[in-house]
């Protein structure tokens, strides 16, 4: 009898422990569908506001024009950008050279387009690596804090207190001229930034409700951390990348201009400014599309960002 009663309870707590667990997987099925309907939600009204926006579209029609010039550069261009004509030396503009040419009798529009390529390149990857790396700084000290909080925004606020063009030119300096080294300088310089924006967006929601329920549900720290807090602190971190960019491609175009990025005969806005610095009196033409080409993207990049912005707060969109 004892060993018959013995085996009913083992049945029992067997099945109650079944139907604890399809209990569980239901809610996490019923969590993660909500969770989907929110998004798409959110995704429509991001939608919704965002193309209401007059400065995005001019903004996103900006930096679609240049990324396409980049893009098709070969099919736009027709001098290669290294193709030097002594007999054309310091032409002006006109309808063989459409922004005339420099000291070596290279044609500047092929050098500005291709030096699109260049200056977008760096831009979007160095902002792209910074961005990955501040933010997984960011999320182990905003979600563990302690000891790892205090070490980690240490080294967080010793490189935020340096100039960003200066630390640049210092890391170059260390590390060496050339297009890959001044993206590992540009990310080492705005990682900070991420890394404080991140480190305060999780402080604020690993306390949120909705943390504490899959936190009872048993998920890792890991899943915690990528599945259900950083995607809710992912809205400042866009706007900031929208905003590193344009940075990220000043610093490139100085470290160029003085000589520490893009090396000849790879064109860089900052370079092609730097060759044509000598002849702004009877070449400007050398100096100025590059430049314009600069503001440009800057101008695009910045409207762009500001919009994100606007439309990603509701607080903003009134």
């Amino acid at each position: 009898m004892v060993s018959i009663n013995y085996d009913n309870e083992v049945q029992e707590m067997e099945a109650e422990a079944e139907v604890e667990a399809e209990v569980e997987a239901e809610a996490e099925v019923e969590m993660e569908a909500e969770v989907e309907v929110e998004r798409t939600s959110r995704y429509k009204e991001f939608l919704k506001y965002f193309f209401r926006n007059k400065a995005a579209v001019i903004g996103a029609s900006i930096i679609g024009l240049l990324i396409l010039c980049a893009i098709f550069a070969p099919f736009i261009t027709e001098y290669a950008y290294d193709k030097q004509e002594l007999s054309n030396m310091l032409k002006p503009p006109s309808k063989e050279h459409f922004f005339g040419t420099d000291e070596f009798g290279r044609d500047v529009f092929s050098r500005t387009i291709y030096g699109a390529r260049v200056s977008l390149t760096i831009g979007l990857v160095a902002v792209g690596l910074s961005m990955a790396f501040g933010v997984m700084m960011g999320s182990l000290a905003g979600y563990y804090g302690g000891v790892t909080d205090y070490i980690i925004s240490g080294i967080t606020d010793i490189a935020w207190a340096f100039p960003t063009t200066l630390l640049a030119i210092a890391i170059i300096a260390s590390i060496g001229p050339g297009l890959m080294n001044v993206m590992v300088a540009i990310a080492l310089v705005y990682w900070s930034g991420y890394a404080r924006l991140v480190r305060g967006s999780f402080k604020a929601l690993k306390e949120q409700e909705f943390v504490e329920a899959v936190r009872a549900l048993g998920y890792s720290d890991s899943r915690i951390i990528f599945r259900h807090i950083l995607p809710n602190a992912l809205a400042p971190v866009i706007v900031l990348t929208t905003l590193s960019i344009p940075r990220a491609i000043l610093v490139e175009s100085s470290l160029s201009f003085l000589g520490l990025g893009a090396q000849p005969p790879i064109p860089s806005w900052g370079s092609i400014m730097n060759s044509g610095r000598a002849y702004l009196v009877e070449a400007p033409w050398i100096a100025l599309f590059p430049g314009i080409m600069i503001a440009l993207i800057v101008l695009g990049f910045n409207l762009f960002g500001d919009a994100l912005r606007d439309t990603l707060d509701p607080r903003l969109r009134e």
